[in-house]
């Protein structure tokens, strides 16, 4: 551990990419039962893989800007003394590798990415060992893929919607929560009828406690926009 001030914010910043990437993760992915340790070591190794990128990227400049790089041997030999004579520079690139370093750990972190990595790997959503029923049935598919889901519900009735918002919780639990929006659609219980639409209502919240079951839906994807075709010359 770093026995001065310095060293200890110098340390605390090398941390920071790592600590961006696992909360950004933590955001599309159930959370898993770590220990203190755990967390710290994925936040230790993550951040200084991070950094690391980073430092590359930002050393390849060096070669394309000719005297405005850092003299790594000078600084390695005399740290204070290189410090001393040239702050603006190892400040300036020091948090260009920072912002670098955090940049690509969010992006790589997000739902996007991680789905890309899982196809690459042949890895099904299904392999998450700490991925919670409905996580399994709604990331299956890339993220691009709209997902409809109909709500069996514990009184009887039935309600539909576009997936909009879920619960994350690894931990099978009543207290977890989904949101659909869109086009709502009810049934009441005990009616035998067709559901209805809920007009003037754009989004609704269920509790997993009030869902006997849900059935999913992978819709098309929506098409991208396309203009009118060129006019041909006459």
């Amino acid at each position: 551990m770093p026995s001065t001030l310095t060293g200890l914010i110098i340390f605390v910043l090398l941390l920071v990419p790592g600590f961006v990437f696992q909360r950004r993760r933590a955001r599309d992915r159930p959370a898993a039962e770590e220990t203190a340790l755990q967390e710290a070591l994925t936040i230790l190794f993550t951040g200084l893989l991070l950094d690391g990128i980073g430092l590359a990227a930002v050393g390849g400049l060096w070669w394309a800007i000719p005297g405005s790089g850092v003299d790594v041997s000078k600084l390695v030999l005399s740290p204070t003394a290189y410090l001393a004579a040239h702050p603006v520079r190892l400040m300036g690139w020091s948090a260009a590798v920072l912002a670098l370093a955090i940049a690509v750990g969010y992006l790589a972190a997000g739902r996007r990415v991680q789905a890309v990595v899982r196809r690459s790997a042949r890895r099904a959503a299904s392999s998450e060992p700490h991925a919670s029923a409905w996580w399994l049935l709604f990331e299956e598919h890339p993220p691009e893929v709209p997902v409809h889901v109909g709500c069996y519900l514990s009184d009887g009735g039935y309600l539909s919607g576009r997936l909009h918002s879920y619960s994350r919780v690894g931990k099978e639990s009543g207290d977890r929560e989904l949101t659909l929006r869109d086009e709502i659609t009810y049934r009441e219980p005990g009616e035998a009828s067709a559901t209805r639409v809920l007009h003037n209502v754009g989004a609704v919240s269920v509790s997993a406690r009030n869902i006997q079951f849900l059935t999913v839906t992978y819709l098309a994807p929506p098409e991208k926009a396309v203009g009118p075709p060129p006019e041909e010359d006459s």
